[in-house]
């Protein structure tokens, strides 16, 4: 279901279709200037002093009927200029509030008639001017707007850049800094930021928002260098339906670069937030690290990478890049080191978080470490999250990679985690909890009861794994099993490969025997490990103590000389022949054909 709503508001986005009518060329980048006749159509354009500015091009578009295209061709010699020669500035003391239907604003057609004069992004940018206020540069209004190709907006607006209020608009190309997408004008509806083709992609150099009832947007292909947020509100509403990136990796964003310092030294920032927002979807982006997912982003990060936040229901993070997500504190917090890949809040709900590769590159293999992989928070007042914690790689973290605290909850499974510097699965303070009589204890998971595993004996393409786990009476659980190359320092975990699971229901007593086969490969030397989930609850263990995997002995050696040949077939035709027990080949009680059949198969297969 939340993938239809995903799907229709990608097509609703897709549906605000290009048709351009008549172009509106701006040639004079005074902007204030405003001298053309009522009622101020394109037909009356231009003024008594011949040139057009945008403010009367914006007007114009706003009072003509149909599709109209803001194009610019002003001359450098009459250009207001703020980083040298390298942008035109359109300084102005009021917003540009753009209220026509089917407008496009093209800051591309500036480098067109001038070349391209500005190595580090595009030729137009707007600058308030006007008397310290909370408006925008340029407010969308109206619907299926375009704006493509501005540089940056910039002035004595509090930061308030770009806003769109309208539905079904497009901001593409933009070297820019910030931009929201506000819900609470009556619009903020299925809006595309960024794209997935060439040239298509914007990169913000400042905040930008998607707040207060705004849904269905899109937004992909883009570089974000001071976070990302989307806030929906207890007054106003949720946010629902909102996107980041896609199903192909040419669809996903990189944010990286949102840092601050709070108080007394301490690191701030996250790098895209979510709150009171429904039916998330963050797919295929890359946070914290480089744009291509293989190094850690040059600058400074936040000190959170993804966090669903206050409200949060229905958030699903998949197939992400998160790493370089590191910060040391200052002053009070001298030395102290900061970074989650990715936090659930306590009062997120149905958060999911599959796919991902958490502290290591897009090859799964190159460390790009976080502090900490992910944290799921609650606190005695709130309802458990009931995060779901699914097939990611979570690897080369500088302590826990899974850490659930407080009051949290979430059921961990199938993943590969290995190799971090502290449990792979932490519940509680850090450090391996003692299992409890009877699992009675409360903590984040409860803190379940994980297996103790007694042997593991490969056979071929299986392993046999025996063991028990003690927890509440009369009850099911998930056993999970793992294979690890070497054993975490503490003993317990981690589990870098998952092998399989078996389902075990303890008797009156809290214990249930573990005897299963799980057709996997593993090899003798390797160190198994173990997880029990609550079926009714979903709460996941820490590992269990690790055990040595062992080669199963070849029953075809029959005289167990180490060297399975034709001695050990003459031994045990012998052995046959004369009836001895010996030749209960399959453990039968009965010594027949039948086992001289299995004695050969497994002889014909050399163990």
């Amino acid at each position: 279901m939340k993938r239809a709503m995903w799907l229709a508001a990608a097509c609703g986005v897709a549906m605000a279709a290009e048709a351009r009518g008549q172009t509106i060329t701006v040639n004079w980048s005074q902007d204030d200037g405003v001298d053309f006749a009522m009622p101020q159509t394109v037909a009356n354009l231009p003024g008594p002093d011949g040139h057009v500015t945008l403010a009367e091009a914006v007007i114009a578009a706003n009072n003509t009927a149909g599709a109209q295209t803001i194009a610019f061709n002003v001359p450098q010699n009459v250009w207001s200029t703020l980083f040298g020669t390298q942008v035109c500035m359109f300084y102005h003391s009021n917003m540009h509030y753009v209220s026509g239907d089917d407008t496009t604003i093209d800051f591309t057609t500036q480098t067109t008639f001038t070349g391209d004069t500005n190595p580090n992004g595009n030729e137009v940018g707007l600058y308030y001017a006007g008397a310290p206020s909370s408006i925008p540069n340029l407010w969308l209004a109206g619907n299926r707007i375009t704006v493509k190709g501005a540089d940056r907006f910039l002035g004595n607006n509090f930061e308030q850049r770009l806003w769109v209020t309208g539905n079904d608009c497009r901001v593409i190309g933009c070297t820019t800094t910030g931009l929201t997408i506000r819900g609470d004008f009556g619009g903020g509806e299925r809006n595309l930021i960024g794209g997935a083709g060439v040239g298509e992609g914007n990169v913000f150099t400042g905040a930008v928002n998607i707040l207060s009832r705004a849904h269905g947007n899109l937004v992909k292909g883009n570089v974000f260098r001071w976070g990302f947020r989307l806030s929906g509100d207890t007054l106003n509403g949720t946010c629902d339906n909102n996107v980041f990136g896609g199903a192909t990796a040419a669809e996903g964003n990189v944010f990286a670069g949102r840092s601050t310092t709070g108080q007394e030294g301490l690191p701030t920032g996250t790098e895209l937030e979510i709150y009171h927002a429904r039916n998330t979807l963050i797919q295929n982006n890359k946070v914290g690290t480089t744009n291509d997912g293989l190094a850690r982003y040059a600058g400074r990060t936040g000190a959170t990478g993804i966090g669903i936040g206050i409200g949060a229901a229905g958030t699903m993070v998949m197939d992400n890049i998160v790493g370089g997500i590191e910060r040391t504190g200052s002053n009070h917090y001298q030395g102290v080191r900061f970074g989650v890949a990715i936090t659930v809040a306590a009062s997120a709900s149905g958060s999911v978080i599959r796919g991902n590769r958490i502290g290591v590159a897009v090859d799964g293999l190159t460390p790009i470490l976080n502090v900490q992989g992910i944290t799921v928070l609650s606190d005695p007042n709130s309802t458990p999250s009931n995060t779901l914690i699914d097939g990611n790689v979570i690897a080369r973290n500088e302590t826990s990679g899974v850490r659930i605290l407080y009051a949290g909850s979430a059921r961990v499974t199938r993943n590969s985690i290995r190799e971090n510097g502290g449990l792979g699965i932490d519940l509680d303070v850090m450090g391996v909890q003692a299992n409890d009589a009877m699992d009675g204890d409360a903590g984040p998971n409860g803190l379940q009861n994980y297996p103790v595993l007694t042997s593991a004996t490969v056979r071929g393409a299986s392993v046999e794994v025996a063991g028990e786990l003690r927890s509440m009476v009369s009850r099911a659980y998930v056993v999970e099993l793992f294979a690890s190359s070497g054993c975490d320092a503490s003993g317990y975990g981690e589990g870098a490969r998952y092998l399989g699971s078996v389902h075990v229901t303890t008797d009156g007593a809290g214990i249930a025997a573990i005897t299963t086969t799980v057709n996997a490969v593993a090899s003798a030397g390797e160190v198994l490990t173990a997880t029990a989930t609550d079926v009714a609850t979903g709460y996941t263990s820490e590992f269990s103590a690790c055990v040595t995997a062992t080669t199963a002995p070849c029953a075809a050696d029959f005289n167990a000389d180490g060297v399975v040949d034709f001695f050990d077939y003459l031994d045990f035709v012998s052995v046959f022949a004369d009836g001895g027990a010996g030749a209960d080949f399959n453990a039968d009680t009965v010594v027949d054909f039948f086992d001289y059949l299995d004695f050969v198969a497994e002889f014909a297969s050399g163990c």
